[in-house]
């Protein structure tokens, strides 16, 4: 699943914070309070499912700042996933560098 998003990153990006608005278009488009209900759970329900699928990732990783962006994911988070999909491949990158310095 991780490998679709960071595959198709960018959209996944666009589609997030399309998601964010969501109440924001209901609201533009003046829909009905059923429908406005309606699309806001779904969109809660979508944005907790990539939001857990980027945290679990974060955890399963051996990356050097996971302090940092599990905190990142808790106190930012409409921002932090999109920009770890965008550092995925750079963290891991680094991580598994052969100049590093021993432990």
């Amino acid at each position: 699943m991780m490998r679709t998003f960071i595959k198709y990153r960018v959209l996944i990006s666009v589609i997030f914070y399309i998601l964010w608005g969501s109440d924001f278009i209901a609201n533009v488009l003046d829909l009905n309070k059923e429908t406005t209900s309606f699309i806001n759970w779904t969109t809660v329900v979508l944005l907790f499912i990539f939001w857990l699928f980027i945290l679990i990732d974060i955890f399963k990783q051996n990356l050097k700042d996971k302090t940092f962006w599990i905190l990142s994911m808790f106190l930012l988070p409409f921002f932090a996933p999109v920009v770890y999909l965008f550092r995925r491949n750079k963290l891991l990158h680094l991580q598994n560098n052969m100049f590093r310095k021993p432990k």
